[in-house]
């Protein structure tokens, strides 16, 4: 029996293996360089991976839903992203009967997304010139009549006019994903963008069909992230000037739909987004002064770091590092704001305790206080029951409810104050300043 490696062998072997990885994964990126036609793939344990322009590979997933096109002028005849579309949108149950306006519009983008170069090496699309594999006379046999015929007899107006419809879906689309992490939902369509756009061109009921949630999971994916990121005025994007280039022909983006981004915090800062939310309406109440904030949470520190992710939303998206996407140093929420639970509690205790009695509503809503509750990062009362600051906020909302009633509901917020001894020192509405 062989004698066990010592540490210091086996950090030896380990720094020739990474030495080995860095220099072939060096030789395919130089050779990529070189020569046009070298593979830049490479498959293991049956899952594929492509190069990017970074020299960093990526899983390549759903190949039966990625876009083909062609990446050549000259090819562009052969029509292959209308083909490609209209056959993904084929395998989507009925939505090419029962969604023709979509249908156009996701076909009629896809086309532009071809001619235009509208992706990079994050979009679901294969290139017919580089993927020799791609049976291209099986998909024009197959194809070719029925995706023509489909879309004949559009005049060009109203091809403008779909291909707009279908880029604001896109854009929409990019606005989930910035926020949530994800391009569509099911089993029902998520996003104040995307859900305006689908009710008012297709109605309620296109809200819930599992066909449009495929249809458009497939099509959301074809179109550059960065690019509709650009258009959106995303500060601190990283993005290369051809993929600039390319986006100047993307339709314009209207104002409501580039403000809808700006309503939730980037992918993976939830839980900031819900405290903030949570302690500006409990401030702005009368328990925002007869409580006091507590000493062992720091509303600066907190407040600096909701400012700078307003400021510079993508380095704190979840997937800021694996897509590149911001040209400052990519940070994870979960190790700078590694007290949040302790901050969700403190929120959780009051918000439990108050219910909608007496919180001032947002906006004339009277939903938006029942879904900070409702939301599943606000702890539940059995979790809260025992601490003392969910049964002070208890004993402090009996005493309103007592006076409320002494008074026949006839005091406002100042008298209440007034007759509660006044605001308490170090209250949240003191030490809360956004």
């Amino acid at each position: 029996m062989e004698p066990p490696l010592r540490l210091h062998d086996i950090s030896n072997r380990l720094i020739d293996v990474c030495d080995t990885i860095i220099e072939d994964q060096q030789f395919i990126i130089n050779n990529n360089k070189n020569n046009k036609n070298v593979n830049n793939e490479y498959s293991k344990n049956g899952k594929k991976y492509k190069l990017t322009s970074d020299g960093n590979f990526i899983r390549v997933q759903g190949e039966d839903k990625h876009l083909i096109i062609s990446n050549s002028y000259e090819n562009f005849k052969f029509n292959y992203s209308i083909l490609s579309s209209y056959s993904i949108l084929k395998n989507c149950g009925n939505i090419l009967i029962d969604y023709p306006k979509l249908s156009l519009a996701i076909i009629f983008t896809s086309r532009e997304i071809e001619l235009n170069k509208w992706y990079d090496e994050s979009s679901k699309i294969l290139i017919a010139e580089q993927n020799p594999s791609i049976n291209l006379n099986n998909l024009i046999e197959n194809f070719e009549f029925d995706s023509i015929n489909y879309i004949s007899n559009i005049d060009s107006n109203l091809r403008s006019q779909l291909i707009n419809l279908g880029s604001l879906i896109l854009t929409a689309t990019k606005i989930n994903f910035f926020q949530t992490d994800h391009n569509v939902t099911s089993p029902t369509l998520e996003g104040y963008a995307l859900r305006k756009l689908i009710f008012d061109n297709f109605g309620e009921n296109a809200l819930n069909s599992i066909d449009i949630y495929n249809a458009l999971r497939a099509f959301s994916h074809w179109c550059s992230i960065k690019g509709i990121f650009y258009k959106l005025n995303l500060p601190n994007l990283k993005i290369n000037n051809i993929l600039i280039h390319n986006f100047k022909t993307f339709p314009l983006i209207p104002f409501w739909i580039k403000d809808s981004l700006y309503g939730r915090y980037p992918a993976g800062c939830s839980k900031l987004s819900l405290i903030k939310k949570s302690i500006k309406i409990i401030s702005n109440s009368i328990y925002g002064k007869l409580i006091e904030f507590p000493n062992y949470l720091n509303f600066k520190t907190f407040n600096d770091l909701c400012n700078d992710i307003e400021l510079d939303p993508l380095k704190y998206h979840i997937r800021s590092a694996t897509l590149n996407l911001s040209i400052n140093l990519p940070l994870e929420i979960n190790k700078i704001f590694s007290n949040s639970n302790i901050w969700l509690e403190f929120i959780s205790s009051i918000l439990q305790a108050i219910g909608n009695y007496k919180l001032p509503f947002e906006n004339n809503n009277n939903n938006s206080n029942n879904n900070l509750i409702v939301s599943n990062k606000i702890l539940k009362i059995k979790f809260l029951k025992d601490k003392k600051l969910y049964q002070s906020t208890c004993q402090l909302v009996n005493k309103i409810q007592n006076l409320e009633k002494l008074n026949n509901n006839k005091l406002n917020d100042k008298q209440l104050l007034d007759l509660l001894g006044g605001s308490v020192q170090n209250s949240i509405s003191s030490v809360c300043q956004f």
